[in-house]
C-alpha cells in the first residue's frame, strides 16, 4: 500500500485528534515522527513534529475530511 503525506501535526496531541477523525472514517493513517522522533517520546519528551501518512487511494478522502473539521474548528471560534 502506498502512502501519500496528508499533514503536518505541531504534536502528539493534534496528531491523536486528526488519527481519531481518519480511522472514524476507516481511513488508515501513519505517522511518522520527525527529528528525535520516537528517542524524544522514550525519553519522556512530547512527540513534536508528527506527519500524518494515508494510503494514496484514499487521499482526496482524508484531506476533505480534514479540511471539513478545520473549518469547522475555525467557526466555532469567538
Amino acid at each position: 500500500m502506498k502512502l501519500k503525506f496528508l499533514t503536518n501535526c505541531k504534536d502528539d496531541f493534534e496528531a491523536q485528534m486528526v488519527e481519531g477523525l481518519l480511522k472514524s472514517a476507516g481511513i488508515p493513517v501513519e505517522r511518522r515522527h520527525r527529528g528525535a522522533g520516537h528517542a524524544h517520546i522514550i525519553y519522556g519528551g512530547v512527540g513534536l513534529d508528527v506527519d500524518l501518512l494515508v494510503p494514496e487511494s484514499r487521499h482526496q478522502e482524508a484531506l476533505t475530511l480534514l479540511e471539513s473539521y478545520q473549518q469547522e474548528e475555525e467557526d466555532e471560534l469567538p
